[in-house]
């Protein structure tokens, strides 16, 4: 028995438009969804560390012996990080953030070791912050891109 072959040119067409279509309906995702909670979150954390350098700044800066007075703020900003790294790792797709949000957590072990070690002079506090506001911003900027262009999050 021979195989039949498709003669009719129309319903190649047709066959080739059907396939387009239907490939057209399925959704690709290539990065995680909006996440409402690490956008908080990183907000939350951002206005601490600027109230904290306000604070350092206003008092003229903070030595060593300063330190034992900001370890609330250090191990806030810890258990914070350390929550929105693990939320972000909860989620397919969200490696950026994660990394964004690692660098996050480095940014303030080094910012605590200067403080214990040599302490924040009012002259570094400038440079430390615009550092760290890099930093949330890059987080915010990609979660809120996130977003759907009319503001609703992507899958509603």
């Amino acid at each position: 028995m021979k195989a039949r072959r498709l003669s009719n040119p129309h319903l190649a067409l047709f066959v080739i438009l059907f396939i387009v279509i239907l490939a057209s309906c399925a959704s690709v995702q290539l990065i995680a969804p909006y996440d409402e909670r690490i956008e908080k979150g990183i907000t939350e954390l951002q206005r601490n560390t600027t109230t904290f350098f306000v604070k350092v700044e206003r008092q003229g800066g903070s030595d060593i012996n300063d330190y034992k007075n900001h370890i609330e703020f250090y191990d806030h900003s810890k258990v914070a990080t350390k929550s929105l790294f693990i939320r972000a790792g909860a989620t397919a797709q969200n490696k950026k953030t994660e990394e964004q949000i690692l660098l996050l957590m480095q940014k303030f072990e080094l910012l605590e070791k200067q403080h214990k070690n040599s302490g924040l002079t009012p002259n570094t506090i400038p440079t430390l912050e615009s550092s760290f506001d890099q930093l949330f911003r890059s987080v915010l900027t990609l979660e809120v891109a996130k977003k759907e262009p009319n503001g609703k999050k992507k899958g509603e």
